[in-house]
């Protein structure tokens, strides 16, 4: 067999190999297709059971005890009674389907009960009023609002609060109040007389004399 019919067959089986090769490969990208697409399903049906996690924070602008007087509707001295359940600001109060990250039309919020002790401006008929804070854990989703104060169960507070004019959730029930200047309106009372939020903290009487009717 001379040279130039080596080559002939020799050219003839690459060229095979390299179609054969082709359609391999093209079955193999089709598989590939069909599985992701395959995920992609799954993952559309299991959208609401994916955990989420989410953190918010603000930058905000710094009010004195005269601006937090001033801007809020009602302040009060008061005892933290119930930390209720976390909910989506859905009217179910679960995530809504489709949903899978926070925005600022889908998020989760907190309400917090205050008994209270005294008014010192605008005085309510209620002896208890709802507090609510975005941020909380609903099932496996978690929203983390940094620049929302914190509460604990039993905690002696003073509260400068506004009507919750802007938040997403104000028409869900029940009515509730939200803290003016975020973290800046909310203060724990502690037994030696001192008024504390997160860096700062000021006698009692002192942050006392700067609320006025």
């Amino acid at each position: 067999m001379n040279k130039s019919i080596k080559f002939m067959i020799a050219f003839v089986g690459a060229v095979f190999l390299i179609m054969f090769g082709a359609l391999a490969l093209s079955g193999s990208q089709d598989g590939i297709k069909l599985a992701n697409n395959s995920s992609q399903d799954n993952t559309k049906l299991a959208n609401n059971d994916m955990p989420l996690y989410g953190e918010t924070s603000a930058s905000l602008v710094p009010l004195s005890p005269e601006e937090l007087n001033n801007d809020s509707y009602t302040i009060i001295i008061g005892t933290v009674k119930e930390i209720n359940p976390s909910k989506w600001n859905s009217i179910d109060g679960k995530r809504p389907d489709g949903v899978d990250s926070f925005s600022l039309e889908n998020f989760i919020y907190t309400d917090i009960t205050i008994s209270v002790d005294e008014y010192l401006k605008n005085p309510l008929s209620s002896k208890e009023v709802t507090v609510r804070v975005d941020g909380g854990t609903v099932g496996n989703d978690t929203l983390e609002a940094n620049h929302e104060p914190s509460f604990k169960t039993d905690e002696k507070v003073l509260l400068y609060l506004t009507n919750d004019l802007a938040n997403h959730s104000k028409d869900i029930k029940p009515e509730h109040f939200k803290v003016t200047g975020c973290m800046q309106g909310k203060f724990t009372l502690t037994d030696d007389g001192k008024a504390v939020r997160r860096g700062k903290t000021v006698s009692q009487e002192e942050l006392l004399s700067t609320i006025k009717e």
